[in-house]
């Protein structure tokens, strides 16, 4: 197996601004870079600012870090979900709604959401329902 090194000195040196921003971006959540950004006050008071009065989306995992490990171990978080609201069920409790863990979010989901939207509103059409009674 061959090994490829990046000397990120060069790269800088040599300006390749978005090629580095770029290869920062790939870098695992759970890289000791990102624990410093994290940890960095400058960092964290820019971040916040930048956040300050934005509507934020759910979380989702990156589809680049989603495996067959992290599929199981969802499964298995929705599973026990599952469990323990039916063992609080069993005692006569109301367990609330189940949420399943997040699963990451690609374009191709929404295209495929757009598409059974469009669907929906040409058949509903068909019966004299407008895309507003959907």
């Amino acid at each position: 197996m061959e090994v490829y090194r990046v000397d990120l000195t060069t790269w800088y040196a040599a300006g390749r601004w978005v090629a580095l921003l770029e290869y920062i971006d790939g870098l695992p959540a759970a890289s000791r870079l990102n624990e410093a950004i994290a940890n960095d006050p400058e960092a964290a008071a820019a971040i916040a600012k930048a956040r300050q009065g934005k509507e934020q989306k759910a979380w989702t995992p990156r589809t680049a870090e989603w495996d067959l490990h992290a599929t199981i171990l969802s499964s298995m978080a929705n599973d026990l979900k599952t469990l323990i609201a039916a063992t609080i069920k069993s005692g006569g409790g109301k367990p609330g709604d189940i949420k399943p863990f997040p699963t990451p979010q690609t374009a191709i989901q929404e295209a495929m959401k757009a598409a059974e939207h469009e669907w929906a509103v040409e058949f509903a059409g068909q019966f004299g329902f407008s895309a507003e009674d959907l």
